[in-house]
C-alpha cells in the first residue's frame, strides 16, 4: 500500500475519532441552570454525599465520617445530575467540605466523583 493511501486512511480515522468525542462532549453539556437542593435530608441526597466521603477515604487513606449535609445544588445534564454538596465531617482541623458527585440518569447506575476540598463553614 502506498504510503499516501496509509496516511490518507490515518488522517480520516483520527478525524472521525475527534468528532465523535467532540459530539459526546456536547452531549453532556448543561441543559439548565444549577438549582438549589431543597430537601438535604433525602435519602438521595444522603447517599450521595456518602458515596462522596467514602470515595475521598479510599483515595486518600483518611478516615473520614459524614456528619450532616448543610446545602447544595443540583445540575442537569443530558447524561448526568451533577450534585455540589456541602457537607461535614468530622475532622479537627476542617470540617466543612464541598463535593460534586455527577449521577448517571438513565443504563446502569453509575456515580462519579468530581472533587472533594475544603471550605469556610457557613454560618
Amino acid at each position: 500500500m502506498r504510503p499516501q493511501i496509509l496516511l490518507l486512511i490515518t488522517s480520516l480515522a483520527v478525524l472521525l475519532l475527534s468528532a465523535i468525542a467532540a459530539a459526546d462532549d456536547a452531549a453532556d453539556s448543561p441543559v439548565g441552570p444549577p438549582e438549589p437542593i431543597k430537601d438535604v435530608h433525602d435519602p438521595q441526597v444522603q447517599f450521595l454525599a456518602q458515596v462522596a466521603v467514602n470515595s475521598y477515604n479510599l483515595e486518600h487513606r483518611r478516615y473520614l465520617i459524614l456528619k450532616e449535609v448543610v446545602g447544595g445544588e443540583t445540575q442537569e445534564t443530558r447524561k448526568f445530575i451533577n450534585y455540589l454538596l456541602h457537607i461535614v465531617v468530622n475532622q479537627t482541623s476542617s470540617l466543612c467540605y464541598r463535593t460534586m458527585i455527577r449521577d448517571r440518569k438513565k443504563g446502569p447506575r453509575y456515580r462519579e466523583f468530581e472533587f472533594f476540598e475544603s471550605e469556610i463553614c457557613q454560618a
